[in-house]
């Protein structure tokens, strides 16, 4: 006996009749099948707006799609997949048939979701995947399968059937994490960029404030989902107002009119988060106090355990993604979502608690050594915007340790140039902690630090001597030569050079007693500095060539880059050009990356070129640093700035004044990039040329003039006529006016 395939009544088969009971039971499966009442899904999704943007990433789909039989795009809640996946699935010339299984909840029902897309059924004493195997044996199809996710294990079990026995089927699959199948092909989506402001705009339909749009673009990740539910929103809400209130976009984000999973923000987020197992949860809730990114360190301090595994799981769903630089971190939304469930599960201060305390103890060695290592100061820098929400969000406002968090953040911000608003942070921080606060020294050192950037350089030194008598009480013998380094920074600053040089001699004194071997040399560079301003330029040189070798070995490029900068100014001094050029390129390599720190070593090479005679080489470079300084608010140090005006007179009284403007201009037309490549023109330091008005300074010199005599015969003024003479002998390599007149009179 077999059962009927259409009414299910039990019938002796016969070879004409093997699935059905009579022909009204066939004719009738017939018209069920033709006229659409199964649940087949004969065709593609359909869509009432446009498709928009994506065109990168359906170029790049379309190119592995003709390679691949299985392809997955994997990515996170609302980023697009299904709508991307229709739109390549329409791209291709095969036939197409989508299996969607968001609606499903049992493993079991898989198989039978794959049957109904193609339009297999049940035959009797069958098993329903032998038929559909058998039936796709000999079809060329396209099997678009949507949203599996939840039933990752099951669908990649029959995905793997398929591509083994059905050799003209090929599977395109969306997914929050990969499915493992045989031979797949997974392609990462993120959110949008430019595309986004586009999808926007049309979602919204009207044309608004681009920038604005594409700040609240750029706050929600650019993910297609957020996005649209906010360009719908926008149509009643100002943009401004909108803006205002994405802080809390899982409530705001939200449209009745979409499928229940994807109806808002939070609900498609929450997809993801409930097919996570305890302990994924229990991580994924942890990580969201850190919006700045993180690491295996921190993660598994927050998390209290080992991480590696649950990490990997939650980046295969798609809730946390891997940066370029090998760290991680949650969409903001996400993180939203995460801070929600660890709120509900009452976690928040304890791992707000974790988070301080290990974001203080990579700050530990500011309190506690003479120098910052690079490694050090890499960390402040990765962890900068976790910092800053720590000390916005997580400490409570009496903490003392919000003086650690307000010292890390300013020393991030002295690197990147905008410092204003952390040292207010800071100096407000300062004035409401008690004294014996353990980070006060830091705070101190900072506040002097702060006030020589803005040239209080009185306050500079009041904070620098506070923080020095502070760590004398307290016994903090190791940061004495830092703190000393800190008050000389600040008396050179306010153009004390007595008081610099012998608080760098303290800082060296301390230093070499406590063996702070980096330290030292760094104050004995800054020490050779002070001597070349005052002329003592032997004694300058034989302290650079101690620290340099322990600065090469220890410390970061921008430092080493400085001292070989002064090494090589006291081979411009000695009249040695070609030393000099060789050791500003070498600084200029060293800080080519760092834009702000390369800027003397560029001057430097621009003035051994106008030494060597290539005037309008050097002015195009000196034009350039001095706007570019200009534009940082990066001033020059008095002793260097004086040498800078010195060659720029020379190299003006040696050009027309129209050759003079065009290298000024010139000069001015130059980004940092264009300089540096500049700079390094092998051909800077050349054989030595004197120029037309050079000429004329010796030959009057050498009959015996005074500078003088020399300036009111050639109508210029005296002190160009001592640029002249000393750049002549630095050009030839000449230490006297003796040597001078003997050269131009043997020449």
């Amino acid at each position: 006996m077999g059962t009927c395939a259409s009414c299910g009544t039990e019938f002796a088969p016969l070879p004409s009749r093997a699935r059905y009971c009579s022909n009204a039971c066939r004719q009738r499966a017939y018209r069920q099948r033709t006229a659409g009442t199964s649940t087949v899904v004969a065709e593609l999704p359909g869509y009432d707006d446009a498709f928009v943007g994506r065109e990168t990433e359906l170029a790049e789909l379309l190119s592995l799609l003709r390679k691949h039989r299985m392809l997955t795009l994997v990515g996170s809640a609302g980023v697009g997949k299904t709508r991307l996946a229709v739109e390549l699935a329409g791209r291709s010339r095969k036939e197409v048939r989508t299996v969607e299984l968001g609606k499903l909840s049992r493993a079991d029902q898989v198989v039978q979701a794959f049957a109904e897309a193609v339009g297999v059924y049940q035959h009797a004493g069958v098993a329903l995947r032998t038929t559909l195997l058998a039936e796709l044996q000999h079809r060329r199809i396209l099997l678009l399968v949507d949203n599996c996710e939840h039933l990752v294990g099951e669908c990649c079990d029959v995905v793997d059937a398929l591509l083994s026995r059905c050799p003209g089927v090929q599977v395109l699959a969306t997914s929050r994490e990969a499915l493992r199948a045989v031979g797949e092909a997974v392609y990462p989506l993120h959110g949008m960029e430019e595309d986004a402001v586009r999808l926007f705009t049309e979602r919204a339909g009207v044309q608004g404030d681009q920038g604005a749009i594409a700040a609240v673009c750029a706050r929600l990740d650019g993910v297609p989902l957020a996005v649209e539910l906010a360009a719908k929103l926008s149509r009643s809400v100002p943009l401004q107002e909108l803006a205002d209130h994405l802080d809390h976009r899982l409530d705001l984000l939200s449209d009745a009119e979409e499928e229940a999973r994807h109806r808002s923000l939070r609900a498609a987020i929450a997809w993801s988060h409930d097919l996570l197992t305890t302990h994924e949860k229990e991580l994924f809730r942890r990580l969201a106090l850190l919006p700045g990114g993180f690491g295996l360190d921190i993660a598994q301090v927050v998390h209290g355990g080992a991480v590696i595994g649950l990490l990997t799981a939650l980046q295969a769903k798609s809730l946390v993604v891997r940066e370029n630089d090998g760290r991680f971190r949650m969409l903001e939304s996400v993180r939203l979502y995460a801070e929600e469930r660890l709120r509900e599960q009452e976690e928040h201060e304890v791992t707000a608690e974790r988070i301080i305390r290990w974001l203080c103890e990579r700050g530990e060695p500011g309190v506690t050594s003479s120098i910052l290592a690079p490694e050090n100061l890499r960390v402040l820098h990765l962890e900068y915007d976790n910092v800053a929400y720590a000390f916005a969000h997580l400490v409570a406002p009496q903490d003392e340790r919000r003086l650690m968090l307000a010292t890390m953040l300013l020393r991030v911000c002295f690197d990147r140039g905008y410092f204003a608003e952390a040292g207010a942070v800071l100096m407000h921080v300062l004035g409401q902690t008690s004294a014996d606060a353990r980070y006060r020294i830091l705070a101190l050192e900072y506040a002097s630090l702060l006030a020589e950037h803005e040239e209080r350089f009185d306050e500079a030194v009041k904070f620098a001597a506070e923080a020095i008598e502070t760590a004398e009480v307290g016994g903090e013998h190791q940061i004495m030569c830092r703190l000393h380094r800190t008050l000389a920074s600040a008396y050179d600053g306010m153009g004390d050079m007595p008081n610099a040089m012998q608080a760098l001699r303290q800082s060296i004194e301390h230093g070499v007693r406590n063996g702070n071997d980096v330290s030292v040399a760094v104050s004995r560079q800054n020490l050779g500095w002070c001597l070349l301003s005052t002329g003592e330029v032997d004694d300058a040189g034989v302290l650079i060539e101690e620290a340099l070798p322990v600065l090469r070995a220890h410390s970061r490029p921008d430092v080493v880059a400085v001292a070989v900068h002064t090494w090589a100014c006291i081979a411009l001094e000695q009249g040695d050009l070609k030393a000099a050029g060789t050791r500003f390129a070498e600084s200029v390599r060293m800080s080519a990356t760092m834009p702000r720190t390369v800027l003397e070593s560029v001057e430097g090479r621009a003035v051994v070129a106008v030494l060597s005679g290539r005037h309008e080489l050097g002015v195009r470079l000196l034009a350039a640093c001095e706007q570019l300084r200009a534009a940082w608010a990066v001033p020059a140090q008095p002793l260097w700035q004086r040498k800078l005006d010195g060659v720029l007179d020379g190299a003006r009284e040696a050009l027309s004044r129209a050759a003079f403007a065009r290298a000024v201009s010139a000069g001015q037309a130059m980004d940092i990039t264009h300089a540096v490549e500049t700079a390094l023109d092998k051909e800077i330091v050349r054989h030595t040329v004197l120029s037309d008005r050079q000429q004329m300074v010796v030959e009057l010199v050498a009959q015996g003039m005074t500078n003088a005599q020399v300036a009111a015969k050639l109508g210029i003024s005296h002190r160009t006529v001592e640029s002249h003479v000393h750049n002549v002998k630095a050009a030839l390599n000449l230490s006297s006016r003796a040597q001078l007149v003997a050269w131009a009179q043997s020449s």
